[in-house]
């Protein structure tokens, strides 16, 4: 979603971005004091097809706002030299702290201020204008790509691999409760470490009904939802017969 009558000209609220860009035409148009920029290490997946270094980033505190109704948060920028129809854009983690909710079919954005409410539209023609352009920039390829920080795609792409063969072992008494086991141990230590496992299968987990009563300061799921807010009621989904049969099933405890 592109907001252009925003202090931020030519941003795009990005909900698949993970980072907040400031691309360089912009930053050099800003005249920021050298001085505040700061080194950035990490580096960018999704602008193009390569990763994509970062040049620094810089704290800067942004305003959003629509006539007397305004938040101002202290975003840390990307700096990126690369080639961009957009000044700016602003990645889901921003938009989480701004509280913003956001409508890309309707080009608008909501978000709560000390004030009410404050409601940001985007133009459908500018829109339509500069969606254009970056896909023209990329090559008229018509694929959105999400952007992701370094650290991020680390952790999907970088985790840790048996460093050699493995064999399975079985865990408990049921089939199918298997463990892994390096398969290249040596065998008295294989024997150990297999009868270790066996002797404390009840320490493994199958199902979320194996592990009842954590504590909600190691994992809990939150709603974050405004006080005050009513529940909707939705209307009843009906499925068909075979997929009701299947739902039915896999609800039953077993």
């Amino acid at each position: 979603m592109i907001l252009e009558n925003s202090h931020l000209h030519r941003t795009l609220v990005d909900q698949g971005s993970s980072a907040d860009i400031l691309f360089k035409p912009a930053s050099d148009k800003l005249g920021l004091d050298e001085k505040e920029l700061k080194a950035y290490s990490d580096t960018l997946y999704g602008l193009g097809e390569t990763p994509i270094k970062p040049l620094r980033f810089i704290p800067l505190h942004t305003t959003f706002e629509k006539g007397a109704k305004s938040k101002t948060l202290s975003i840390d920028f990307i700096d990126v030299d690369v080639g961009s129809a957009y000044n700016t854009l602003i990645g889901r983690t921003t938009q989480n702290w701004l509280g913003a909710v956001v409508s890309t079919p309707h080009l608008c954005m909501k978000f709560s201020t000390p004030e009410g409410i404050a409601t940001i539209r985007g133009d459908q023609k500018l829109a339509r204008k500069y969606y254009n352009e970056s896909m023209n920039q990329r090559g008229k390829r018509k694929e959105v790509h999400t952007i992701e920080l370094g650290g991020v795609r680390a952790k999907e792409e970088l985790r840790p691999q048996p460093g050699e063969k493995t064999e399975e072992v079985q865990v408990g008494e049921e089939e199918g409760k298997n463990t892994k086991v390096g398969a290249n141990l040596k065998e008295d230590l294989k024997k150990k470490l297999i009868k270790l496992v066996q002797e404390n299968s009840d320490l493994f987990a199958w199902k979320a009904s194996d592990i009842p009563g954590i504590d909600p300061e190691l994992m809990s799921h939150k709603l974050s939802v405004y006080p005050g807010s009513r529940p909707v009621h939705q209307r009843r989904r009906k499925l068909g017969l075979e997929r009701a049969q299947v739902v039915e099933e896999q609800v039953q405890p077993s």
